[in-house]
């Protein structure tokens, strides 16, 4: 199997968006998660904003954010996402590279401390994941040296912060590995290979371990928050092919298993809807880094002794 085969469901247009399912927490849809948090911070949109999207696909997230951008960067690795961003917002510069290339090329071109909003959503745990994992023909492969792996994933987590202008925000969603949904994922990627040390939460805890590491520095603030809800499958053929088309990727491995076959039917039997449809229970950690001041440095002398 290609190391391309494993990202066809992102490079082939208009694959992703038609098996992506839509996600609610607490009733509130993922992309209104977003929109009431830019309310809560931005108030109404005045399109004053510097803002980075990372991973942003085909824009499906990035038609909320970008009313309030005055300058609009977006970066994805697929051709494809970023030729269907570009056609929806022609004003935005694209950036066709990885994650962690693109914040790198971002860097060196001094955007450092220059963005009022860095955001990624749903992507972020691939750039973390592949400093301690490679693709290869023979399926996934980790990486040798396993610490050089954990301090590159963490100073990646600080150019992301490093990129972020004073008073500006760091934001980012990812799934919940613990949630039901994502316990089905890793128990058939183990039968790929298994996951570095705390399973697939390490992409999650690398991240916040980094971002409180700036705060403990004094750069800023972090708010975490977990969020439980459901991906919602139209039909019970729509859920099938979300874990064998977009998490399975259809490796070879995975689709010609039988008991995972099996185990999947389970899982939707078990939340399927009466009268159609699967809720597929899952969660979201929407993670907000704010640069800012942190608050001990605002407190009286001697007001915590």
């Amino acid at each position: 199997m290609s190391t391309k085969s494993f990202r066809a469901v992102y490079e082939t247009e208009g694959v992703y968006d038609q098996l992506l399912l839509r996600h609610y927490y607490g009733g509130t849809e993922d992309i209104d998660l977003v929109a009431d948090w830019l309310t809560e911070h931005h108030h109404a949109p005045t399109a004053s904003l510097e803002v980075v999207e990372f991973g942003c696909g085909t824009g499906r997230i990035t038609e909320t954010i970008a009313p309030y951008a005055r300058n609009l960067v977006l970066a994805d690795y697929s051709e494809t996402m970023v030729n269907a961003v570009a056609q929806k917002f022609p004003e935005a510069r694209t950036i066709c590279a990885d994650t962690s290339d693109a914040v790198t090329v971002l860097l060196r071109q001094g955007r450092s401390s220059s963005f009022d909003l860095v955001t990624a959503f749903w992507s972020l745990s691939y750039p973390i994941g592949e400093f301690f994992e490679e693709l290869s023909p023979s399926g996934v492969r980790p990486r040798q040296d396993q610490a050089r792996a954990q301090a590159r994933a963490r100073e990646f987590v600080l150019d992301l912060v490093r990129l972020v202008a004073p008073g500006g925000h760091l934001l980012a969603m990812l799934f919940d590995a613990e949630s039901p949904e994502q316990q089905l994922v890793t128990r058939g990627w183990e039968v790929v290979a298994p996951f570095p040390d705390g399973g697939r939460a390490y992409t999650r805890n690398v991240l916040v371990d980094a971002l409180r590491e700036a705060e403990g520095r004094g750069d800023g603030t972090l708010t975490h928050t977990r969020l439980g809800g459901v991906a919602w499958a139209p039909s019970r053929d729509a859920a099938r092919e979300w874990f064998f088309g977009v998490h399975f990727k259809h490796h070879p491995l995975l689709l010609d298993d039988p008991q995972l076959a099996e185990t999947v039917e389970e899982f939707l039997d078990r939340y399927e809807i009466a009268g159609g449809g699967v809720a597929l229970p899952s969660g979201v950690h929407l993670i907000d880094f704010h640069a800012a001041a942190h608050p001990y440095a605002s407190l009286p002398i001697g007001l915590s002794s």
